[in-house]
């Protein structure tokens, strides 16, 4: 009866607005070099349609909503522009963009849930445009993401301006979205890097401090939106492949094979809109041998998008992503003489992973004023680990779903309401974590204000109730405000406040297991309570000149009930033990700061950032765990005709505090070894399209110097690597 009740709404939907043929074609192109911007995003405001260029600047729109109609075009690096246009022009349309200083005029979605330009937004926030991911040759979405100013890794934990320390994949205080849907696994409520297609990303929008009023719980540190690209309107057919080898250890009782170590992969992609249809479909292999004993990957990874417009005003996209994995296990070093072999306890295991999701978005434009959509997520995790002679250690089977309706009311120029409602559903079958159910309500509400050209206010307000089956209810008002004012042109002050909140995950609230590979046994934590946070930021944006910006914020987050594991003795178990704890008060302090530059005709580009952090307990006065102090960074990039190339210097301060009873216990043995990260990466490439040939080449060398250091204790990160990559499209 359902599926007979939508199938009827679908064409009664298509009667009520029916399909519009209209078409505009055009070339985006920079205004100072006539040269063509690469995935320039052009949509019609208030509706569904939209794409971006292509490697020639083109683009193709075929259903405009009528014969003449408003475009909106926008680029990193460059100033948006509204253009008029008449469709089924003979002629192509030609619209130039000015360079605008680095990201000022970057149109964003992620801090309000709608379109805006980062200008606007009243919270700090950082972009990375797919521009940038591929020509550093990024692998997945942490790759890129340590070149994001104030976040720094504890192997693949994320932590934003010291808001998380390290939990062994469970628990993240960090949200990762997929446009605008969020993507934790359902047992652990990790993020999963590797679900997030990496060659399909248009641009990655991180959103710093508490973002719980707009996104609930998980939102206490921060949000990351990945959001991929539009489907192309005309057929495009893209390739890569690259190949990568890993330098000798630098020291001669590090070396465990006479073998070298390779990595390699794959990705090819087909996408085309065929009328009111578009399909978007790739596959990727990824091969590594890894540069430590047992730290092999093999991977294999899918996607596939599908947009049907109803009419210009509604639309509907269906989007699945897969992939499975098998690895080595390796937890930490057997010493700091066999640095980059496991510890004898870990040897052989292996552990195999089937992940996927699926997502529908369906977007409603009733008129100018009032639009809305429905989002619904269904996330499946699969994995387990297993010991050479195949025995069973670990495994966990988990679904996430997620609902997620929100509705746009454009009152008049000065005000705009959002409102919505969100439903979760988390189900866990697991020899590791039990059979357990979780269940998630809640309702937001947020108005924005334009008193006058050059002063706004948002408020917002957000209710959430979390249980899991057994365990009491968790309820949360969390509400947030924010400003932006702008005494003059090219000057911008920002401030706002705002309250975090997150659930403990299943995986921290139950959590079992004595395959640990040492002698820690693992015990559930049901008496957690939900974490809580205030968070408040003042900062600021300066234009220089014409091609300078300086950004600066200062940032304190108040923690209470923060949840931390920790390692001790347990006397009726006879055993050292890891629970997870409610930590009572803690607060982070700091401050951000950035210069952006861009000389000779936008030729040569020069950016530093720099982060610090005064993270601490508040009871005990001592450092919070696996938090850095300071953190900075530098890049210079060069392009000039059909030749790029760069250099980036990242800096991360020694780690203070560790967790020394971790070391003492388990034992890691020289676990408390940690230096200050030093990291170079150089890039070059050569676009040989500009010579007739559809290929773009390039060499990256990762940690140019070599430098030995530990993202987490016990653990050798990459050494030198040399990557080859070619790539095209037609």
């Amino acid at each position: 009866m359902m599926k007979n009740s939508i199938f009827i709404a679908i064409i009664f939907s298509s009667l009520i607005f029916p399909q519009s043929k209209n078409s505009v074609r055009g070339k985006v192109i920079s205004f100072e070099e006539k040269s063509p911007i690469i995935g320039a995003s052009v949509f019609v405001p208030n509706t569904s349609i939209g794409t971006s260029t292509g490697i020639d600047g083109k683009f193709i729109i075929t259903n405009l909503p009528s014969a003449n109609a408003t475009l909106i075009i926008s680029a990193i690096g460059f100033k948006p522009i509204n253009v008029a246009v008449e469709s089924d022009s003979a002629i192509e349309m030609v619209i130039e963009l000015s360079s605008s200083p680095v990201q000022t005029q970057t149109v964003v979605v992620t801090a309000n849930k709608r379109q805006q330009t980062l200008e606007e937004v009243p919270v700090s926030m950082s972009i990375i445009d797919a521009k940038l991911i591929s020509s550093r040759t990024a692998i997945s979405v942490d790759d890129a993401l340590r070149y994001i100013p104030g976040v720094n890794f504890n192997q693949t934990q994320m932590n934003i301006r010291a808001s998380s320390g390290y939990s062994r994949g469970v628990g993240s205080r960090v949200l990762m979205l997929v446009d605008g849907m969020p993507l934790l696994a359902g047992d652990t409520g990790e993020i999963t890097f590797e679900s997030i297609p990496i060659f399909q990303i248009d641009r990655v929008e991180v959103l710093k401090g508490a973002g719980s009023a707009l996104y609930g719980s998980g939102a206490l540190g921060g949000v990351i939106n990945v959001l991929t690209k539009e489907i192309s309107e005309e057929p495009l057919f893209r390739w890569k492949t690259y190949s990568g080898m890993y330098s000798s250890p630098k020291f001669d009782e590090w070396k465990w094979s006479d073998k070298t170590r390779f990595t390699n992969g794959e990705y090819i992609g087909f996408e085309q809109k065929f009328d009111n249809i578009g399909i978007s479909t790739s596959l990727h292999r990824t091969f590594d041998d890894g540069y430590r004993e047992n730290d092999w990957l093999r991977r294999y990874s899918g996607f596939l998008k599908i947009k049907y417009d109803f009419s210009p005003t509604q639309a509907f996209t269906f989007t699945t992503t897969g992939f499975l994995q098998q690895r080595g296990d390796f937890l930490w070093w057997k010493n700091l003489t066999n640095a980059l072999r496991p510890a004898d306890g870990q040897r052989n295991a292996s552990v195999t992973s089937l992940r996927w999701n699926n997502t529908a978005h369906y977007t409603l434009y009733v008129n100018e004023n009032i639009f809305g959509d429905v989002k619904v997520v269904h996330f499946h995790s699969n994995w387990h680990r297993d010991s050479l002679n195949l025995k069973r250690m670990d495994e966990s089977s988990s679904d996430a779903f997620t609902v997620d309706a929100q509705g746009n009311l454009i009152v008049n120029k000065q005000n705009i309401l959002t409102v919505g409602i969100v439903g979760n559903r988390e189900e866990v079958q697991s020899m590791t974590f039990g059979t357990h159910v979780s269940n998630g309500f809640a309702l937001y509400l947020q108005d924005e204000f334009t008193f006058m050209q050059n002063f706004s206010a948002t408020a917002g307000v957000r209710y959430d109730v979390q249980q899991v089956k057994g365990l009491s209810q968790n309820e949360q008002i969390n509400p947030k405000f924010g400003m932006r004012y702008s005494p003059y042109e090219g000057s911008t002050l920002r401030a706002s406040v705002g309250r975090g909140f997150r659930a403990p995950s299943i995986g921290e609230l139950y959590v079992s297991t004595s395959n640990t590979g040492s002698s820690i046994v693992v015990v559930p934590s049901t008496y957690l309570k939900p974490e809580h946070s205030w968070s408040y930021e003042i900062g600021g944006t300066q234009l220089i000149s014409g091609e300078s910006m300086v950004d600066i914020a200062f940032f304190q987050s108040d923690l209470s009930d923060l949840i931390e594991p920790s390692v001790e003795l347990d006397q009726t178990l006879n055993a050292a033990v890891v629970r997870f704890r409610n930590i009572t008060q803690a607060r982070i302090q700091g401050f951000e700061t950035g210069y952006h530059s861009q000389w000779f005709d936008r030729a040569l580009s020069f950016e530093v950032n720099y982060n610090y952090n005064w993270a601490v307990n508040r009871e005990t006065g001592s450092f919070l765990k696996y938090r850095p102090r300071h953190i900075a960074m530098t890049n210079i990039s060069y392009e000039q005709a059909m030749f790029n190339g760069g250099i980036d210097f990242r800096f991360i301060s020694r780690v203070e505090e560790i967790d020394d009873n971790l070391i003492k216990l388990a034992p890691i043995n020289n676990g408390e070894q940690r230096v200050p990260i030093y990291i170079v990466d150089v890039r070059i490439a050569a676009n040989l399209t500009e010579i007739g040939y559809p290929i773009n080449a390039s060499l990256n060398i990762h940690n140019l110097l070599h430098y030995n250091y530990v993202e987490l204790i016990g653990n050798i990160a990459p050494p030198r690597q040399f990557v080859v990559t070619l790539e095209g499209s037609l």
